[in-house]
């Protein structure tokens, strides 16, 4: 296998396995709804600090200030905190359908701020890719809450929510490109980008609990549930770790590459929609169409490299 080829895999794997990641960080932050979410936030992002201390301890690497690692964990967290507090109010669609358009917030500041060049057809291709991804990650969330006739009733979405909904493609969003720009742009290493996003997170976490939620308990850590949260710490930083590594492994020729990672990173529900189908052997037309509509899409915009 060539260099290059070798390269490639690594990134699209990395890509991938960050997915697996991210989707375990919603599964534990779903089961943390047994608490209020500024209390699960906070436990969330002290477990990611910590485990990025370890992580800059272990490497002798990460100890500076990288501005755009803070900027994308405090948008990352302002997002995260939306949609832990709509996750636990049970409505996993308006998360997931909502999250899948992180990634067109991601292109579209790309093509403001970093005006790529492409050709007219490779970003027409590029353009069609990244919305036929969208559309399977979208048809993949209902599955999650009986699929579209369920939709359609009106009862998988209290549409209160979609007010604040849009907080969490724009956060999810400015965390890829702020993080992209820290990999690519300034030539940061990762522990120094991971330790100054889960610093920004804490904060942020750190900052709403004190205005808004003293008076919320903190759980009795004697109880097994009680790990729900640090769980999802972990493999919320386990994710971010493995998105900023599939960027580091991107070629910066063009930011098709890039552009796929952040979808990637923002499609969780696919893992878990496989997960139940292992697991608990439950599948429905939606998330079968949706997750190959999201490979389709995947492989679009790959094919725009070559244009």
């Amino acid at each position: 296998m060539s260099a290059f080829t070798q390269r490639k895999a690594n990134w699209l794997f990395i890509g991938a396995l960050s997915t697996v990641f991210f989707a375990f960080y919603g599964f534990f932050g779903k089961l943390s709804g047994f608490q209020h979410p500024l209390v699960s936030n906070l436990i969330v992002y002290l477990t990611a600090l910590i485990c990025a201390i370890i992580i800059v301890l272990a490497t002798k690497r990460g100890v500076a200030f990288s501005k755009y690692g803070f900027l994308s964990g405090a948008t990352s967290n302002i997002a995260s905190m939306m949609m832990l507090y709509t996750l636990v109010s049970n409505q996993v669609l308006v998360v997931f359908s909502f999250v899948s358009f992180a990634s067109v917030v991601f292109f579209l500041i790309i093509l403001v701020v970093d005006k790529p060049r492409f050709s007219g057809r490779q970003e027409s291709i590029a353009v069609v890719g990244i919305l036929v991804a969208v559309v399977g990650l979208f048809l993949a969330s209902t599955s999650t809450v009986g699929g579209i006739k369920h939709l359609l009733n009106g009862s998988a979405i209290n549409w209160q929510f979609l007010v604040i909904a849009p907080i969490m493609p724009i956060g999810f969003g400015a965390w890829a490109y702020f993080s992209f720009v820290a990999i690519k742009k300034e030539d940061e290493n990762v522990p120094t980008v991971c330790l100054n996003y889960s610093l920004a997170s804490f904060v942020v976490a750190a900052v709403g609990y004190l205005l808004f939620g003293l008076r919320f308990p903190f759980p009795d850590f004697s109880q097994i549930r009680a790990s729900y949260p640090i769980l999802a710490g972990v493999f919320v930083l386990g994710g971010v770790v493995l998105a900023l590594r599939s960027y580091q492994l991107t070629s910066g020729q063009s930011r098709i590459e890039e552009t796929m990672v952040a979808i990637l990173a923002n499609a969780e529900v696919i893992p878990l929609i496989l997960l139940s189908y292992f697991i608990l052997g439950e599948i429905t037309i939606e998330g079968l169409v949706g997750a190959v509509t999201v490979f389709i899409g995947l492989s679009i915009l790959n094919s725009a490299r070559s244009e």
